[in-house]
C-alpha cells in the first residue's frame, strides 16, 4: 500500500500518443500552478503601489522596484502568450482522443478536470491583476503603458476562456463565501467592463475636483446680506467642502508666479518622460517618442491634447479655480488614450466596425464607437461621482455636514438648486449635482424629522419667544417650547414636500415622470404622522391643563401653538396628477408611486382638517371643565343655608366669596387670552354654575338674603368694570352678556314672595339705570326677570312660602 508508482503509464491499453498527451496535460497543470503564483505575487505588488507617489529617481528604491515590476509584467505577458499557444495545441489532441476504451476516457475526464481547475485558478488571478492595473493606471504617468499591458492581459484572458468554453463554463464558476447564493459565471472581459473599472478609478479624484469648483462658487463673503444663521450655515458648508481640497503643488511652487510654475511643470514632466523612455521603447520600439506621446485622434489625423502643448489645460492644473468644462475635457483625454491603445492592441474589443484605417496606415477607433465609449465612460463616471459626493460631503471629512444641523444640508441643497441649471452647467456635471441634491434631500428628510420629532416627545410648556424663528409665524409671537418644536417640524416637512413638487427645470406643472415621487412618499408619511401627533398632543395637553385650571398654559397651547402649526400647513402645496394617472401613459413604477402619493395626500388633508376642528373639541372640553371646577369652588365658598337665614340686615357691599370666585375662575382667563368669545363663554358658564348651585342646594332666601344675593350678582358688573387686565372692547361685550341679566332676574324674583304682584316698570327702570351707568345708553330694556326660565321653580326658594295657589302677574304700565 505504501509503495510508490514509479511509472507514468496507468493503463496498459494506452498508446504512446495517449501517454504523451496525458504527460503534456500534467506538465500544463504544473505550468498553470507556477504562473498563478507569479501572477498573484505581481498583483500584490501592484496593489501596494496604488496611491503612492514616488520620485522618479534611480536613487529611489521604490521607483526601481516599480521598474522591475514593469519588466516582470512584460515577461508574464510574454510567457502567458506561450501558454495560450500550448493550450491551443493541446485542445485538438484531447478532442481527437479515441473514445472506445472506457478506462482511457475516464482518465481523460479526470486529467481534463484537473487541468480546468488549474486553468480556472490561473484565470482568476489574471482577472484580479487586470482589475488592479486598470484601477491604478489612470493615476500614473505611464498610464498608456499600463493600459497597453492590461489590454494584452485581457486578450490572453479571453483566449484562455475561449478554450472548450461550454464545457469549461459548465464545470466552474465564481462563488462568494460571504453570499453563497450569488454565483457568477466566468465571462470574457469586454470593453464595457474595462470602461467601468476605469470610470470607477477616477471617481474620487473627480469628486475632489468638482468640490473644488463648488468652493470657488460658494464663498461665505458672497452671502454677506444674509442673517447670522445663514452666514453660520454658509461657513459650515464652506469648511466642509474645503477639507477635501489638496493643493496640486508644494508650498514653494505656489509662491512662484504662474509663468515660472508652468515652466517648472514642463521641465519636470520632460525629465520624468525621459526616465520612462526605456520602458516605452520596449513596447513601441518601432515608433518615435513623439508619436507615443502624441498619438492620433480617433476621428482624424490630429494629435491628441497633451499637457505639454495645451495652455488651457495647464492653467487648470496650476490654478485651483478649474471649471467643470475643463474637468470634462481632461477626462476625455484618458478615453482617447484608451481608444488608441484598444485600436492597436485589441481591436476585437471594438467590434468588426469599430475601427478604421487612416491614410498613414495607423488604426484608429471609428467616430461612432469613439463617441459611444466616451459617452458611456462619462455617464458612468459622473453618476459615480454624484453618489460619492454624498459620502464625501456628509461623512468623509473632519467636519462632516451629517454631524451638523440638517438646516445646513438643506441650505446646500437649496443653493445647488438655485445656482446650477441647464443653461450654465453641462448635463454630465448637472446629473452629479442632482444626485447629490437628492441624497441631501433624503438625508435632511430623515435627520431633521428625527431631530424635531424627538424634541416633541418630551413636553416642555415653558414659554419661548418666536423672534428666534422669524419665518415661523406672522401672527404668533410666543409659544411653548414643545409647540415651537411641532411648528418647526411641520415647517421643515412642508418645505421638503414643496421641493418635491418642483424640478430643476419646472417650478409649476412638472411632468409626473420628472418629479421625485419616491423621495416625496417618506416625507408624506412623516407629515401625516406629525399632523396626527400634533393634534393628539394639543388635545391631551389642553385636557390636562384645563383640569388643573392652568389657563395661561392652556391658551398658549390652544391659541398660539395650534395656530403656529396651522400656519405652516397653509404653505403646503400638492399638484393634482389625476389626469396623468388615469391616462395610463406612465410606467408601472411611476403609476404605483403616484397612486401611493395620492393616497398619502388624501390622508394628510384629512388630518389637517381634523387639526383645524380640534379647536372646537378643545372648547367643549374647556366648557365642561369650567362648569365642574366652578361648582367645586362654589361648594367650598358659597355660604350655607343657615348663613343665609341669619342675614337680617344686608351688607351695602358684596359678600366675600364673590371676588374669591371671580379671582380664581375668571381673572386667570382674562390674563391668559383676549378672545372675547372665550371670555364670554367662561363668564356664562360661571354664572350658570352659580345659579345651578343655588338651585340644587335649595337655599331658602328671606327678603334680606335676596337683597344680599342681588348685590352679589351686581358685583360681577362692578368687578368687570374695575378689572384693569380686561381690554375695553372685551369689557363692553362681556357687560352685555345675557347671563348677567339672568342672574339679576333671579335676584329680583327672590325679592318677592309667591303671590306678590311684581311691577315690571320698576324693575325695568332699575335695570335701565344700571345699564346707563355701564354703557351710557339709557334705552328701555326688557325686565331682568324675563331672562329667567322656570320662574315658578325659582320662587320656591323664597323663605316663608305662602299656602295656596301662586299668583304671578306681570303688570306693564
Amino acid at each position: 500500500m505504501t509503495a510508490k508508482v514509479t511509472y507514468k503509464k496507468w493503463i496498459s491499453e494506452e498508446t504512446v500518443e495517449e501517454e504523451e498527451l496525458f504527460s503534456h496535460c500534467r506538465e500544463m497543470e504544473i505550468v498553470c500552478y507556477a504562473i498563478t503564483k507569479v501572477v498573484m505575487e505581481a498583483d500584490n505588488k501592484w496593489k501596494n503601489c496604488v496611491g503612492k507617489t514616488t520620485s522618479n529617481s534611480l536613487t529611489n528604491r521604490s521607483y526601481i522596484m516599480e521598474l522591475v515590476s514593469i519588466q516582470v509584467l512584460d515577461q508574464i505577458i510574454e510567457y502567458l502568450m506561450k501558454v495560450v499557444k500550448s493550450f491551443y495545441k493541446l485542445n485538438p489532441k484531447l478532442a481527437r482522443l479515441k473514445k472506445e476504451n472506457g478506462l482511457v476516457m475516464s482518465k481523460h475526464d479526470h486529467v481534463f478536470d484537473m487541468l480546468c481547475a488549474r486553468r480556472f485558478i490561473m484565470l482568476q488571478s489574471i482577472h484580479n491583476l487586470i482589475i488592479t492595473m486598470l484601477s491604478s493606471c489612470l493615476h500614473r504617468e505611464d498610464s498608456r503603458k499600463m493600459i497597453e499591458s492590461s489590454l494584452s492581459l485581457v486578450g490572453i484572458y479571453n483566449n484562455l476562456i475561449g478554450l472548450s468554453c461550454k464545457k469549461f463554463s459548465a464545470k466552474f464558476n465564481i462563488c462568494s463565501n460571504t453570499y453563497p447564493n450569488i454565483i457568477s459565471e466566468t465571462k470574457p472581459l469586454t470593453l464595457t467592463k474595462i470602461v467601468q473599472v476605469l470610470a470607477k478609478s477616477r471617481t474620487e479624484v473627480n469628486c475632489h475636483r468638482l468640490i473644488n469648483c463648488l468652493v470657488m462658487m460658494f464663498k461665505p463673503e458672497d452671502h454677506g446680506d444674509c442673517d447670522s444663521n445663514s452666514n453660520t450655515d454658509s461657513l459650515e458648508i464652506y469648511h466642509t467642502l474645503t477639507k477635501h481640497i489638496t493643493p496640486p503643488n508644494s508650498s514653494t511652487s505656489r509662491r512662484l508666479s504662474l509663468t515660472k510654475r508652468r515652466q517648472a511643470f514642463i521641465d519636470n514632466k520632460k525629465a520624468k518622460m525621459k526616465q520612462a523612455q526605456s520602458l516605452v521603447e520596449l513596447k513601441n520600439g518601432h515608433k518615435k517618442l513623439t508619436e507615443v506621446l502624441n498619438p492620433q485622434n480617433s476621428d482624424a489625423e490630429v494629435p491628441y491634447t497633451s499637457l505639454l502643448d495645451n495652455e488651457c489645460v495647464l492653467d487648470n492644473v496650476f490654478n485651483n479655480e478649474e471649471n467643470v468644462n475643463g474637468i470634462l475635457q481632461s477626462e476625455e483625454m484618458y478615453i482617447e488614450i484608451l481608444l488608441d491603445s484598444v485600436s492597436n492592441i485589441s481591436p476585437i474589443l471594438l467590434g468588426p466596425k469599430g475601427i478604421k484605417k487612416l491614410k498613414s496606415g495607423r488604426i484608429q477607433a471609428s467616430k461612432k464607437s469613439a463617441q459611444k465609449v466616451t459617452e458611456y465612460y462619462q455617464n458612468l463616471l459622473w453618476g459615480d461621482v454624484g453618489s460619492c459626493l454624498e459620502h464625501i460631503v456628509l461623512w468623509w471629512s473632519a467636519f462632516p455636514l451629517a454631524t451638523r444641523s440638517p438646516k445646513t444640508s438643506q441650505n446646500l441643497r437649496e443653493w445647488l438648486f438655485s445656482t446650477f441649471n441647464d443653461n450654465n452647467t453641462p448635463d454630465l456635471i448637472l446629473s452629479s449635482l442632482r444626485i447629490l441634491a437628492d441624497a441631501l434631500g433624503c438625508h435632511v428628510t430623515s435627520t431633521s424629522w428625527d431631530k424635531h420629532f424627538g424634541a416633541t416627545l418630551t413636553t416642555n410648556l415653558k414659554p419661548t419667544s418666536l423672534k428666534e424663528y422669524s419665518d415661523l409665524s406672522v401672527y404668533v409671537t410666543e409659544a411653548t417650547v414643545s409647540g415651537a418644536n411641532f411648528a418647526l417640524m411641520l415647517q421643515e416637512l412642508v418645505t421638503l414636500n414643496n421641493h418635491c413638487e418642483v424640478t430643476w427645470d419646472y417650478i409649476m406643472g412638472a411632468p409626473l415622470e420628472d418629479l421625485p415621487i419616491v423621495e416625496q412618499i417618506p416625507i408624506l408619511h412623516r407629515l401625516d404622522h406629525s399632523v396626527h401627533t400634533c393634534r393628539l398632543w394639543c388635545a391631551a395637553q389642553a385636557r390636562q391643563l384645563a383640569a388643573q385650571w392652568r389657563v395661561d398654559d392652556f391658551f398658549r397651547v390652544v391659541h398660539h401653538d395650534l395656530r403656529a402649526c396651522l400656519e405652516q400647513l397653509q404653505q403646503l402645496r400638492f399638484a393634482d396628477h389625476t389626469v396623468a394617472i388615469e391616462s395610463g401613459n406612465i410606467g408601472v413604477h411611476e403609476n404605483v408611486c403616484a397612486k401611493m402619493r395620492e393616497k398619502l395626500v388624501s390622508e394628510v388633508k384629512i388630518n389637517i382638517q381634523k387639526l383645524k376642528e380640534a379647536t372646537d373639541e378643545i372648547t367643549v372640553v374647556l366648557s365642561s371643565v369650567c362648569a365642574t371646577i366652578s361648582l367645586a369652588h362654589l361648594t367650598m365658598i358659597f355660604p350655607s343655608n343657615a348663613e343665609w337665614r341669619k342675614i337680617t340686615q344686608p351688607d351695602i357691599t358684596h359678600s366675600l366669596y364673590v371676588h374669591e370666585f371671580l379671582d380664581k375662575m375668571l381673572l386667570p382667563v382674562i390674563q391668559a387670552t383676549s378672545d372675547v368669545t372665550t371670555l364670554n363663554m367662561v363668564l356664562r358658564i360661571m354664572c350658570e354654575s352659580w345659579l345651578h348651585h343655588i338651585y340644587v342646594a335649595k337655599v331658602k332666601f328671606t327678603k334680606e338674603a335676596a337683597l344680599q344675593l342681588l348685590a352679589d350678582f351686581n358685583e360681577v358688573r362692578n368687578w368687570l368694570n374695575e378689572c384693569k387686565a380686561l381690554p375695553a372692547p372685551a369689557k363692553k361685550q362681556m357687560l352685555q352678556n345675557e347671563v348677567l341679566r339672568r342672574c339679576e332676574g333671579v335676584g329680583r324674583l327672590l325679592l318677592h314672595a309667591p303671590g306678590d304682584l311684581i311691577s315690571m316698570q320698576e324693575s325695568t327702570m332699575q335695570s335701565a339705570k344700571i345699564r346707563k351707568d355701564d354703557n351710557d345708553s339709557p334705552e328701555q330694556l326688557m325686565p331682568a326677570e324675563m331672562y329667567v326660565p322656570n320662574q315658578k321653580q325659582w320662587l320656591t326658594l323664597r323663605a316663608n312660602k305662602l299656602k295656596g295657589p301662586v299668583i304671578f302677574t306681570l303688570c306693564c304700565h
